[in-house]
């Protein structure tokens, strides 16, 4: 199969990550497979190190013509069969070639989207079928007449063998030495881009609340700000300096799986998820996740059975879990354990590209009898 994938933002984050992982996969699974970004973002620089193929191409102005143009050339001239889109940019103009291959409309995020009969007709007719991370994104979808419950399905995120493989003998000392942690310090590790959707600040706010019971776990806090979350970055670590438990910041890592390793629990204190990742991938490490009960997580976080679920934005009930997951490391064990059986289970990269693939194909099989836009197909 022929398949296009496009990013249209030059920020780097959990969309981009996935949408790179899936190219990545396809083309060592023998696809012919582009990705379409802006050639001065963060997705091309990545992408273009990790030796994968890439088209350059700006959607600031999906519906210029010279837009539409640009884009229906390429397209032509690789004999693109399928385009997966994953924001509105790269949706808008690829929807114009519609004539020519079938195209996918991937949604990451939870945020709901005001139907208007113009988004409607854009969703309905603009995508030959869509693809959310979570279940919840794609009932908002269809409660809105924004997505035909026919032609929507629901991947959630997976973990690929990085997170499944075993510690090196030396791997959880060796970190802990270069992160400057004590080797008997009871780590939490926080994953995500630094900005306040991802509810950094109420952990903080949380240690203050475990410390004053005398509980002093160490945070380590993965990721990276963007522009627009600097002065929050700043004040995070404003306030990192003020707190009695330790803190560290390591910035964008690769190597998220060894830290998770590394780390004896992970936390998730997000305002707003589709389904987490970081959730997934602590399953598949088998380590203790605590997670705001938020969008799609409690898909997958059951209370009891994979994991603890607290309020978004309530740091008493996140420390009150927190402090559970430490006091009774048996009983957090077992959940670890359940959640890793699951995630052997379903959530592995291949049974989701697997998936995918068959969303392709139901695309491609809804593109060739759909009457409006009328498919004629890619011909060079």
């Amino acid at each position: 199969m022929k398949i296009l994938h496009t990013i249209p933002g030059r920020n780097w984050g959990g969309m981009e990550h996935r949408t790179v992982e899936q190219v990545r996969w396809l083309k060592g699974h023998g696809h012919a497979v582009w990705l379409a970004t802006p050639p001065d973002g963060q997705t091309w620089a990545r992408a273009q190190a990790a030796g994968l193929p890439l088209l350059p191409f700006d959607f600031d102005r999906p519906w210029h013509p010279a837009s539409v143009r640009g884009f229906r050339r390429l397209v032509i001239e690789r004999g693109i069969e399928l385009i997966d889109t994953h924001v509105t940019r790269d949706a808008k103009v690829a929807a114009t070639c519609l004539d020519l291959c079938a195209v996918v409309r991937s949604r990451h995020v939870n945020q709901p989207l005001k139907p208007s009969p113009l988004r409607r007709m854009q969703w309905r007719l603009g995508a030959d079928h869509v693809i959310t991370v979570a279940e919840c994104t794609r009932s908002a979808l269809l409660a809105d007449g924004l997505a035909d419950p026919r032609r929507s399905t629901a991947i959630g995120g997976w973990a690929d063998d990085a997170f499944f493989a075993a510690a090196g003998p030396a791997e959880r000392a060796v970190l802990r030495g270069q992160l400057g942690l004590a080797a008997d310090a009871y780590v939490w590790l926080c994953v995500g881009m630094i900005r306040p959707d991802k509810g950094q600040n109420y952990l903080f706010d949380a240690l203050t609340l475990l410390a004053a019971r005398g509980l002093r776990p160490t945070l380590v806090v993965v990721g990276a700000a963007t522009a627009e979350s600097a002065e929050y970055e700043a004040e995070l670590r404003r306030r990192a300096g003020e707190l009695t438990s330790p803190v560290v910041f390591t910035g964008y890592r690769e190597d998220v799986a060894a830290l998770m390793r590394m780390a004896d629990a992970v936390v998730i204190p997000s305002l707003t998820e589709a389904q987490p990742r970081v959730a997934v991938q602590a399953f598949a490490v088998g380590r203790p996740v605590v997670a705001s009960a938020v969008g799609g997580v409690p898909e997958i976080v059951t209370p009891g059975e994979t994991g603890w679920l607290v309020p978004p934005a309530d740091p008493a009930a996140l420390a009150e879990a927190i402090e559970a997951v430490m006091a009774k490391p048996a009983a957090a064990g077992a959940i670890a354990t359940r959640a890793r059986l699951l995630a052997e289970a379903t959530m592995r990269f291949d049974h989701r590209m697997k998936t995918t693939l068959d969303t392709y194909r139901a695309a491609l099989e809804h593109a060739h009898t759909r009457a409006f836009p009328r498919f004629r197909g890619n011909s060079r």
